[in-house]
């Protein structure tokens, strides 16, 4: 944060349209070396495609292609060069301002992606991420998550890199299998519905396939590939290098997503791993002795909050906030 924080007033001026040709490159060279400056320059760029804001006639008039066009030319003459958009010194309204800076937004992503035009990425910085790719398949971006995918997907294959976790409905094409990168593991399917978790720090990989058919190996070693069906979870222990097949017991695996959680007479260390895992957030249990007290309960569509306060009341404990971690407190459980 320390980089985003010193590049704040620099980025808010090449929204603007204010940085000099120097300074514009200063941002981009930057944003190439340091990923959590380049992820926030995403995720804004995220947050203005989907505001309702509507540029007034002035930002209407902007010529994009004329202005790509011109940055294109500029920069095979002068390799490196950043072309940044100018605005005329004057007055703005709250709402003026928002709509340069989300016009400016559109040529400012196209130049970032120049530098980088391979590959698109897709990016949940501090929420879920519903998407589609070129194919028709259904995404599902897990908060802290990254999916990346070749500009040319779907032409001849159909192959995504992904960091963290993300639930994929695949459209059915049997001519073009869908091939999910995640770690040292490969999954392969046809047309279905699975989860995959490579959140681990220790390179472990996780996937759950909820229908169809999913072929799980190794990026080196197809031999000892596994064949997953509706119900089945894979586990690939990096350490090991070895994919440990299993039925799926945990009804939880997609409540990051659908925010429905089931807990049937759940130990308390469970649950509090599912609600830091589903909400992204840290709770800790200071009293050992809670770790076995269950609960039988299930929350649909319900915030954190209302959730701790259903556990404080049934298990008689005591949760409290300090800072951004969460501290359940009390005595143990009767047995």
């Amino acid at each position: 944060m320390k980089t985003i924080d010193e590049h704040i007033d620099l980025i808010i001026k090449f929204l603007s349209g204010e940085t000099s040709a120097d300074e514009s490159k200063k941002l981009f060279d930057q944003m190439d070396k340091d990923d959590a400056l380049k992820n926030e320059f995403k995720a804004l760029k995220k947050t203005w495609d989907t505001s309702s804001l509507k540029p007034d006639k002035d930002i209407s008039a902007i010529n994009l292609d004329e202005e790509w066009n011109l940055f294109s030319k500029n920069i095979n003459e002068n390799s490196g060069k950043v072309i940044s958009l100018k605005q005329n010194k004057k007055t703005f309204s709250i709402t003026r301002i928002a709509s340069v800076v989300a016009a400016v937004f559109v040529l400012g992503f196209a130049i970032f992606y120049f530098f980088d035009f391979k590959t698109t990425e897709l990016v949940a910085v501090n929420s879920v991420i519903e998407s589609h790719l070129p194919d028709g398949s259904q995404i599902s971006l897990n908060t802290g998550s990254e999916l990346e995918y070749a500009k040319n997907f779907n032409k001849n294959k159909r192959v995504v890199k992904l960091k963290g976790e993300a639930f994929f409905k695949v459209t059915h094409n049997p001519k073009k299998p869908f091939i999910v990168k995640a770690g040292k593991l490969k999954i392969e399917v046809v047309g279905t519905e699975f989860n995959v978790n490579a959140k681990s720090r220790k390179g472990n990989v996780e996937v759950v396939v909820n229908s169809g058919k999913v072929l799980v190996y190794t990026e080196t070693d197809k031999s000892d590939a596994k064949l997953l069906k509706a119900g089945d979870k894979a586990k690939f222990i990096l350490k090991k290098s070895k994919i440990i097949k299993e039925t799926n017991t945990n009804p939880n695996f997609l409540a990051w997503k659908t925010k429905k959680l089931v807990f049937d007479r759940t130990k308390l260390e469970d649950i509090v791993r599912t609600l830091n895992h589903t909400y992204s957030v840290h709770i800790i249990i200071k009293n050992p002795a809670l770790r076995n007290c269950t609960l039988t309960n299930t929350f649909e569509q319900q915030s954190l909050e209302s959730i701790l306060k259903v556990l404080e009341a049934t298990l008689d404990i005591q949760i409290s906030k300090k800072g951004a971690v969460y501290e359940i407190s009390g005595k143990a459980c009767e047995k």
